[in-house]
């Protein structure tokens, strides 16, 4: 993902009190959906920023990639409820769904990598 760089960077920036904000947005988001998987991996994602601050996305995602090719993942950092949820949605869902969630998973993290791009030029301007 090569977003990554500029999430490590923004936590000086963003502060915790934006960190949170990003947590509670996952959450929120993660309320609205219509899938199961749609809800854990928003869930796992506000858990992951809560946890690790933007840099977290990055971790939600490789956790999510594990359980598509049927590893272990490594999220000690989240919720325990969130992970149970995660790990049993993925693992139940069926290969369209798996396929449906990496490219949901893909689109969020681009639209953070624009969202976190445009706040960055917004601040410097």
């Amino acid at each position: 993902m090569d977003f990554t760089k500029i999430l490590e960077g923004f936590i000086p920036i963003l502060g915790q009190i934006g960190v949170n904000k990003l947590a509670e947005e996952f959450k929120d988001l993660a309320a609205d959906q219509d899938k199961p998987w749609k809800q854990a991996s928003l869930s796992l994602l506000a858990d992951a920023v809560q946890a690790h601050g933007p840099a977290g996305v990055a971790l939600a995602y490789k956790a999510i990639q594990d359980l598509f090719e049927n590893k272990v993942p490594s999220i000690d950092w989240a919720n325990p409820r969130t992970a149970s949820d995660i790990v049993a949605k993925l693992q139940n869902a069926e290969a369209d769904d798996k396929s449906a969630a990496n490219e949901f998973f893909v689109k969020v993290g681009d639209s953070l990598g624009k969202l976190f791009t445009a706040v960055i030029k917004g601040m410097s301007a």
